[in-house]
């Protein structure tokens, strides 16, 4: 496991050697294939594993890291195989069993576990997995309206606590399901439009690194207040690349010979942000 500057992670922990493939618009330019081409160059890796994050191997599962969780001393929030996704295609059946075997294990009961993906189906397949475990969170990834209608109907079907992912958010995007829809009544009930029940907390963020394609302030406003009218909890990441002029007294920089970071700013009133998990 390693620690992360991800906010709402202590650690991400990736027992798979993989690279991932896109599915979404959100994919375009993905930090984890720059990191796979990195560390693919790393001759301190085992071969088998640098050849799965370059793409000319099988996926690996990493015995030793498979059981990093089981080591730690102290409660950790864990995000699970984000370099990459664990219900991805290529990655067997068995080697999700022995993550979520780990997740089931005594001495991880005191971590939370997030699993992320924006393949839903296999993630639906396999919930029975871990989907009674009270410290393991479901996330979907979607980055467009189009995402969001397509594959929330089917989230929603997936068992015990979710989380829904919006980054790179590339676009406004409406959450909001009326009473009528929820329930199938069919009798023109819509006055109660929010976001749906069984969406536990909202993570939203702007697209990082290069050719990072900006996001509007008030698409980031429209999706807070949603999470404020339905009371579920929203976690607003960062800007990216990319900030709103009202913020730019706001900044502060870290420089390096390459480049100038954003490494954090204030955060106006109108728009806050708490931890969702």
């Amino acid at each position: 496991m390693q620690k992360t500057a991800i906010e709402y992670l202590t650690h991400t922990w990736n027992p798979i050697a993989m690279r991932c493939t896109g599915i979404s618009d959100g994919c375009l330019n993905c930090w984890h294939l720059r990191t796979a081409d990195r560390l693919g160059c790393n001759e301190g890796l085992p071969l088998d594993e640098r050849k799965a994050l370059i793409g000319e191997g099988p996926f690996i599962l990493r015995e030793r890291e498979l059981s990093a969780p089981l080591r730690a001393r102290k409660p950790a929030v864990i995000g699970v195989q984000f370099m990459g996704d664990l219900f991805h295609e290529a990655v067997p059946d068995q080697f999700i069993y022995e993550a979520t075997r780990v997740m089931r294990h005594s001495l991880a009961s005191m971590h939370t576990f997030l699993l992320l993906t924006k393949r839903l189906q296999k993630m639906l397949r396999l919930s029975n997995l871990y989907d009674e475990l009270p410290n393991v969170w479901s996330g979907l990834t979607v980055c467009n309206q189009q995402e969001a209608d397509e594959k929330i109907p089917i989230f929603l079907k997936v068992p015990g606590k979710k989380f829904l992912s919006i980054e790179p958010m590339l676009s406004e995007i409406d959450l909001t399901w009326t009473y009528d829809e929820m329930n199938h009544r069919g009798d023109g009930v819509t006055q109660f439009e929010r976001i749906p029940f069984g969406i536990d907390a909202v993570i939203l963020g702007a697209e990082t690194g290069p050719g990072a394609r900006p996001m509007h302030p008030d698409w980031v406003r429209s999706v807070r207040d949603q999470c404020a009218a339905a009371g579920v909890p929203f976690f607003f990441k960062g800007w990216g690349e990319w900030i709103p002029i009202e913020e730019m007294g706001t900044v502060r920089y870290e420089k390096n010979k390459t480049k100038s970071r954003i490494i954090d700013m204030e955060m106006h009133d109108d728009l806050p942000w708490r931890a969702a998990l």
